[in-house]
């Protein structure tokens, strides 16, 4: 599944460019995600908890900054997620970019996700839905934030 999101906050690029390179606070932004581990400079493991519909899903993940462009204000980074139940798992790719607009700052995310297990059977239309909601959360807690 794919998706394209975009939003801007009220904070010039200056501001918000290091609280997204910083993945320990910016997962603070995320509903349901907490970093429990830094492996290195560019790896941290997570807990993240969804709910989908009428259903919980809880996730162990691995998080990896796969390229960072300070020229560009550009972030890929790689989610390997796993069911604490065994249910299933994901897989998401998100690259983030930021430019600079009136002194506020655009930020677009694509993301790609692939979804095994219990989530998947829940079906494509219910989980576009939660993914918008959580990205709009996102937005307003990275605001928040900055």
């Amino acid at each position: 599944m794919k998706f394209e999101d975009e939003f801007d906050v009220a904070a010039p690029l200056a501001r918000v460019w290091p609280v997204l390179t910083d993945i320990a606070r910016v997962a603070t932004c995320i509903p349901g995600a907490e970093i429990t581990e830094k492996i290195d400079d560019r790896t941290y493991r997570a807990k993240v908890v969804m709910n989908v519909g009428p259903a919980e899903v809880r996730y162990r993940a691995t998080v990896a900054v796969d390229e960072l462009d300070e020229s560009e204000h550009r972030v890929a980074m790689s989610v390997k997620g796993d069911d604490t139940k065994g249910r299933g798992g994901v897989r998401l790719s998100v690259v983030s970019q930021v430019t600079e607009r009136n002194g506020t700052t655009h930020v677009t995310l694509q993301s790609d996700a692939q979804i095994s297990g219990f989530l998947a059977s829940i079906g494509g239309r219910l989980i576009e839905g939660v993914a918008k909601k959580t990205v709009a959360q996102f937005a307003e807690n990275l605001a928040a934030l900055v």
